[in-house]
C-alpha cells in the first residue's frame, strides 16, 4: 500500500507517517522544511517541501491534515485521479484496527499523559505502540512502532478526531471548554466527550479525574450510559474519588504523593515537578492497571520518566538566569505552567505568552488575562497566525496585554529581544504558547549568555 500525508511536517499527521511507514510505502508533503518531517526520511519516507497535484500520482490513499480542506490542490487531484482521500480520523482508525487501544483525551494534559502510559506499559515489559502530541524522549519521536498488541494515543477532540477510535481504556484528564470554532458552546464540547467516552468497547475501562468539573460530570454522564458494559474509574485529590491521590508535594524538581487505592497504596514519586503531573500519572498507573499491569509496578516506570518536547522544557541557564519553554496555550495551562515553576524561581517569574487562534483569545479573554497576572512579570507576543484562522485584525493581542499589565511584543524577534532585555539573576524566564514562540525564547538565552560570554 502506497500512503501519501498532505501536512507531514506537523505534529499529528508525522506521527501517523511514522507508523504507516511500517505497514507500506509512505511520500508526504508541506509548506516548507519542518524537523518532524524531516526525521522520517531515514524511515524511508519520501518528502516534497511544497505542495504540488504531481506529488499524489502513485497514490493509494491520501490523507490530509484537519488544517487543510477539500479545496486543497493536491486533495483535488487524489479526488480527480480517483484516490481514495482520508482525514486523519480515518487513518487512526486504520491504525487502531485489532489493537488495544488506549485513547489519552482531555483539554489540556493529555500529551503528557499519553507520553506516561505508554511509559507505565512498557515498564511492564509491554511494547506498545504510540502516536503522541510531541516528541516523547524515550522513544525519539512523537510515535513508536512496537511489536505489543497495544496502542496508545493522544486522542484529540479537534474536529472531533478521538470519535473514530473505540478504546479499550479512555482516559480524560479534563473536559473545559475550548476550540470554540468547532465547538461554539460549552454543551457541545462537553457532549462531544460524552459521546468518545460510549465508544469505550464492552469490558473496557474510562479513568476519568475527578477534580475538573468537566470530568467529574463526565463520569457521572458516562457511567449511567455504560452501566453494565464498562468501568468508569475516577481519581484526583478530591475526597470521594475512587482512586485518592494522598498528600501530594511538588516542588521545582519533582512531585510526590500516595496513591490509594482498593488493593493497597502505592507510593508515586515523579522527577518532574507539578500536582498536575501527580494527576497524570495516576491516570497512566490507572490505564496501565486496566490492562493488567500492577499499579506498583506502573508506578514504578514513571519514576524517572521525563516530559515531553514543550512540557516545561528547560532550553538552557545563563548567568544565573532559566528559560523554560512550554506548550500552554489555554488559561488553565498558563495557571498550571506558572504554580508548577514558582518554587523554581529564586528571583521573579517572567512569562512570554503567545495566544494560538484568534476565536479562542477572543473566547477566554478575561481569564486570559487574570492567569497572566500570576506572573511577576509578562510579556504578550502578537497572536499566532496559523493554517487554521486567519490573522488577528482585532488587536487582541495588544488588548490582552494591556488588560494584563503586560507589554505587548509584535513579533517573536523582538519578543525574544525584551524577554533578555529585563531578565536579572535569578529569574525563571518562560515561554508559553503553541505556535513558534520558542525561537523567542532560544534568543533570549542567547543574548543571555553573550552578556558575560558564558555558555547556555
Amino acid at each position: 500500500m502506497r500512503y501519501h500525508v498532505i501536512g507531514i511536517g506537523g505534529t499529528g499527521m508525522s506521527a501517523v507517517a511514522r507508523l504507516l511507514a511500517a505497514r507500506g510505502v509512505v511520500t508526504g508533503s508541506d509548506d516548507g522544511r519542518w524537523p518532524l518531517a524531516e526525521a522520517l526520511r531515514p524511515l524511508g519516507v519520501t518528502v516534497h517541501e511544497s505542495f504540488d497535484p504531481r506529488n499524489v500520482i502513485g497514490a493509494d490513499v491520501v490523507i490530509r491534515s484537519s488544517a487543510y480542506g477539500d479545496e486543497h490542490p493536491e486533495v483535488v487531484a487524489a479526488r480527480s485521479a480517483g484516490i481514495t482521500v482520508w482525514r486523519r480520523h480515518d487513518a487512526w482508525r486504520h491504525l487502531a484496527k485489532d489493537v488495544d487501544v488506549v485513547a489519552v483525551a482531555g483539554t489540556h494534559g493529555k500529551t503528557t499523559t499519553t507520553a506516561m502510559c505508554w511509559a507505565a506499559l512498557r515498564g511492564a515489559r509491554h511494547d506498545p505502540s504510540l502516536v503522541c502530541g510531541a516528541e516523547v524522549r524515550e522513544a525519539g519521536a512523537n510515535a513508536y512502532v512496537g511489536s505489543g498488541h497495544e496502542l496508545v494515543i493522544e486522542a484529540d477532540e479537534y474536529d472531533r478526531t478521538f470519535l473514530a477510535l473505540s478504546p479499550a481504556v479512555a482516559v480524560v484528564t479534563n473536559v473545559e471548554h475550548d476550540h470554540v470554532d468547532h465547538f461554539p458552546t460549552r454543551e457541545e464540547y462537553a457532549d462531544a466527550f460524552l459521546a468518545f467516552a460510549a465508544r469505550v468497547v464492552p469490558g473496557g475501562t474510562l479513568v476519568a479525574c475527578a477534580d475538573d468539573p468537566g470530568a467529574r460530570e463526565l463520569a457521572r454522564r458516562a457511567g449511567e450510559r455504560l452501566r453494565g458494559r464498562a468501568d468508569v474509574v475516577t481519581y484526583g485529590t478530591a475526597p470521594g474519588s475512587d482512586v485518592l491521590i494522598a498528600d501530594a508535594e511538588t516542588d521545582g524538581r519533582g512531585a510526590r504523593a500516595e496513591i490509594r487505592l482498593d488493593e493497597g497504596r502505592v507510593p508515586l514519586a515523579l522527577a518532574v515537578p507539578g500536582v498536575h503531573n501527580l494527576r497524570n500519572a495516576t491516570a497512566a498507573v490507572l490505564a496501565a492497571r486496566a490492562l493488567g499491569v500492577r499499579p506498583g509496578e506502573a508506578a514504578a516506570a514513571l519514576a524517572s520518566v521525563t516530559l515531553p518536547g514543550r512540557r516545561l522544557e528547560v532550553l538552557g541557564r545563563a548567568n544565573g538566569i532559566t528559560v523554560v519553554d512550554d506548550y500552554a496555550h489555554h488559561p488553565t495551562e498558563i495557571r498550571a505552567a506558572i504554580d508548577a515553576l514558582r518554587p523554581a524561581a529564586a528571583g521573579r517569574l517572567v512569562v512570554l505568552f503567545q495566544p494560538h487562534t484568534p476565536s479562542r483569545l477572543r473566547a477566554f479573554f478575561d481569564e486570559f488575562a487574570a492567569a497572566l497576572a500570576a506572573a511577576d512579570v509578562a510579556i504578550v507576543a502578537e497572536t499566532f497566525a496559523s493554517a487554521r484562522e486567519r490573522r488577528d485584525v482585532e488587536g487582541l493581542a495588544r488588548r490582552l496585554a494591556d488588560a494584563a499589565r503586560a507589554t505587548y511584543a509584535p513579533d517573536v524577534a523582538s519578543a525574544g529581544r525584551m524577554l533578555a532585555e529585563g531578565a536579572r539573576e535569578g529569574d525563571v524566564l518562560l515561554v508559553l504558547g503553541a505556535g513558534d514562540i520558542r525561537a523567542a525564547g532560544a534568543a533570549a538565552l542567547e543574548l543571555i549568555a553573550a552578556r558575560e560570554g558564558s555558555p547556555a
